[in-house]
């Protein structure tokens, strides 16, 4: 590796070393997972104020998936929750609201999205395939901070921490379970590969895009993000080291000033 690579690429490398050495040697054979326990969180305490809702309310549609606040401005949230399943077209941003700490008929707060930031590379699909999974990350731009307590993302330095016995919290809204956030307290990874990680997280409509909690010195940390269902046990998880890129300067587009219309004169001129 040359010394003058930009270090977000020499992270993802390292990382990607420390993820494949000290987890892909699991085996993620459907047998050898086991149903987790699933619990219900009725909950005001940090993080689950932090942990919302990513809702979609259309002309003829309504859709929902789950999301993070991990900076006062930002929603961490699965790339497929923000596009039309039907037409692979982005969904409108006026018409997507963040709602945090849902419990029941309350939540912590309202969030105006200002814009969404996908992934680069990523491409929607009705059947997404296992080698596209870890390019299903999205990050929604709120128009204004949020005072609610943010749970961060696991930092580069901090990817020492996870082993083959590390255990994550899977936190999700199920569409068993709309109005409140639901967790398997104590999953694991089975393995890598295609650059995401396996899990034995069970998982549903609705969980998408929720966080892969990981327990650090620090407190909780993010370290991944829902994508997909693979089987009853079994899902598709897309890893903390995918996203330095996106992260690295998440604001939205400057947008060009409309073009002023032609001036035109105050009196007519004639011959």
């Amino acid at each position: 590796m040359q010394n003058n690579r930009p270090f977000r690429f020499a992270g993802r490398i390292a990382l990607r070393a420390i993820a494949l050495t000290a987890l892909a040697l699991l085996c993620f054979k459907a047998a050898s997972a086991t149903a987790a326990e699933l619990k219900v969180i009725d909950s005001t305490e940090a993080p689950w104020t932090s942990i919302g809702r990513v809702n979609f309310a259309g002309f003829k549609s309504t859709t929902m998936c789950t999301g993070t606040l991990i900076a006062p401005d930002l929603v961490l949230t699965a790339a497929h929750c923000l596009y039309n399943k039907s037409t692979g077209r982005p969904l409108p941003v006026d018409d997507l609201l963040f709602i945090a700490g849902v419990r029941r008929d309350e939540y912590s707060a309202r969030l105006v999205p200002a814009c969404v930031l996908i992934a680069q590379g990523y491409e929607p699909a009705q059947k997404p395939k296992l080698q596209d999974i870890h390019k299903d990350v999205a990050v929604i731009v709120l128009k204004e901070p949020s005072t609610l307590q943010p749970v961060p993302v696991l930092a580069l330095e901090e990817a020492a921490i996870l082993t083959r016995e590390t255990r994550f919290q899977s936190a999700g809204y199920r569409r068993s379970r709309r109005f409140l956030p639901t967790v398997v307290p104590a999953c694991r990874v089975l393995g890598t590969t295609e650059d995401s990680w396996v899990t034995d997280c069970a998982s549903e409509a609705g969980a998408s895009g929720g966080p892969l909690l990981v327990a650090t010195p620090n407190g909780l940390r993010v370290a991944g993000i829902m994508s997909a269902r693979i089987d009853d046990l079994r899902s598709a998880i897309v890893p903390f080291y995918g996203w330095q890129d996106l992260l690295a300067d998440p604001h939205c587009p400057a947008q060009s000033p409309p073009e002023a219309p032609p001036l035109r004169p105050s009196v007519d001129a004639h011959d």
